[in-house]
């Protein structure tokens, strides 16, 4: 269980990084590695830690105030990875005034030394309602 906690806490830092808008938070999260992926809602795939930080750079220099209200969905760990899928609900003050966006997020955590590392960020926009999953036949 102390496993599983540590693992929520460095969520729980990655989203305190986004909000912190502080490119150095966030470096302390991500494990720097060549197979780091993040995946932003609408952009395609980066890879390594150079293009992921570039990233978090130029979002964080195009908001004034991020809040992130993030609802656990599915947690699982074995050998090593953790994945947490939550729901995030995204609070934007940007040159453009303030947007409000609900996104399904994926976390993988990897255990490197005695340290739980980010590896994969990938966020999914939500069109629908919750109430508005279609039917399997």
């Amino acid at each position: 269980m102390a496993q599983a906690d540590s693992v929520r806490q460095v969520n729980a830092a990655f989203y305190r990084a986004f909000e912190s808008l502080e490119l150095a938070q966030m470096e302390k999260i991500w494990h720097r590695a060549p197979h780091i992926t993040c995946i932003h809602p609408g952009w395609r795939p980066l890879s390594g830690w150079g293009p992921i930080m570039n990233s978090w750079e130029q979002i964080f220099a195009s908001a004034f105030e991020v809040k992130v209200e993030v609802a656990e969905v599915q947690f699982t760990m074995d050998r090593g990875l953790a994945v947490i899928v939550v729901e995030e609900t995204l609070t934007q003050r940007d040159y453009d005034g303030v947007s409000r966006a609900t996104v399904l997020a994926t976390n993988v955590f990897e255990l490197v030394g005695a340290q739980w590392m980010l590896i994969l960020h990938h966020g999914s926009p939500v069109a629908m309602a919750p109430d508005a999953v279609p039917r399997v036949q």
